[in-house]
């Protein structure tokens, strides 16, 4: 799956199909893996081991290798995810003006600046 170079602009055209079929991919090949360690723990002769020759352990070894490769699929999909865009018709909030101390709000006057006044 991520063998040859992929061009990033066919990517960009449908991001989300190709995110849902990089997670089915992977549910599928984490299944695979499962399936084939339980097969393998079934097989085994002795307690906590597994028969680490034959064709069993091959599939196994080759399912856990996809699994890797399509981990490097997540890393492309996350350099080439689009940027969210603002939805048609949503208003920006104006920024908000700094806040007056309580005292001012109450007397309705502004703050004194510290050091100009009279003496």
């Amino acid at each position: 799956m991520s063998g040859d170079k992929v061009d990033l602009s066919q990517i960009r055209g449908d991001w989300d199909f190709h995110s849902r079929y990089v997670c089915n991919a992977m549910e599928q090949t984490l299944k695979r893996t499962n399936k084939y360690w339980k097969e393998l723990k079934k097989a085994s002769r002795k307690k906590d081991q597994v028969p680490i020759e034959g064709p069993l352990m091959d599939e196994f070894i080759e399912a856990c290798m996809q699994t890797r490769a399509i981990t490097d699929d997540f890393l492309m999909l996350a350099d080439c995810q689009p940027s969210a865009k603002p939805k048609a018709g949503a208003k920006k909030k104006p920024a908000s003006k700094p806040a007056k101390s309580k005292a001012a709000k109450k007397s309705g006057k502004k703050t004194p600046k510290k050091g100009g006044g009279k003496k």
